[in-house]
């Protein structure tokens, strides 16, 4: 009983300073943050971060590992239906496209840390995010798969990556620049009207992107 207690205490530490890490560097940058700011902001000493993973390169890195494999859950989760949308001829191609918007989108409310995270490292040229091992492949994943039945399902040959580049750009990019852009046009995605009209943009325009017709909208 003993060691798994001990057990269950140092995964709840890990935890803690992976959530106060991942919070830091997002706000204030690898720079900006350091370990005894993580620690303190996790309730633990200076000591307990460089005990669990060695230096702040290694902290970071398993904080990039973790916010990139709870995205790739997330996305996956969200696109099952974009997914199911390729074996099920009497499926909707709207609705599936519509769940992926509104999980991405939900994902990306709910962890603002990885809006943040992307943002710096596109500004110092993403040198430790190339570095980290990640897992990014659910959206090409179902885009391909709906590449794979375009054919039979009534759909143009459209490029994959520019699904994806579409996606993006139409969901991560406007809540990325949701205190900038986004609110310089009005649109607030916070608010559940705005957000419902700018999933169904999202929608519409990778619709247009696949050539579907009214038969499999």
């Amino acid at each position: 009983m003993a060691a798994a207690s001990k057990t269950r205490d140092a995964g709840r530490t890990r935890g803690a300073i992976l959530d106060a890490a991942e919070h830091l560097f997002a706000e204030s940058g690898f720079n900006g943050a350091s370990l005894e700011d993580i620690g303190a902001d996790a309730g633990v000493s200076r000591a307990t971060p460089s005990y669990f993973f060695g230096s702040k390169e290694q902290l970071y890195a398993a904080v990039l590992e973790r916010v990139f494999a709870e995205r790739e859950a997330a996305t996956r989760s969200a696109f099952a239906p974009l997914v199911a949308w390729t074996q099920d001829d009497a499926a909707r191609l709207s609705l599936a496209l519509r769940a992926a918007a509104e999980g991405y989108i939900a994902f990306l409310e709910e962890r603002p840390a990885f809006l943040g995270l992307l943002q710096r490292e596109e500004l110092s040229g993403a040198r430790r995010l190339r570095a980290t091992p990640r897992e990014s492949r659910a959206m090409a994943d179902a885009f391909g798969a709906v590449r794979r039945v375009a054919r039979r399902r009534g759909l143009r040959p459209f490029r994959v990556d520019d699904a994806v580049l579409l996606f993006v750009s139409l969901t991560f990019s406007p809540m990325a620049l949701g205190s900038t852009f986004m609110r310089a046009l009005g649109r607030d995605l916070t608010d559940p009207a705005i957000r419902r009209r700018h999933v169904e943009l999202v929608v519409d325009q990778l619709v247009h992107l696949v050539g579907a017709d009214e038969s499999v909208r």
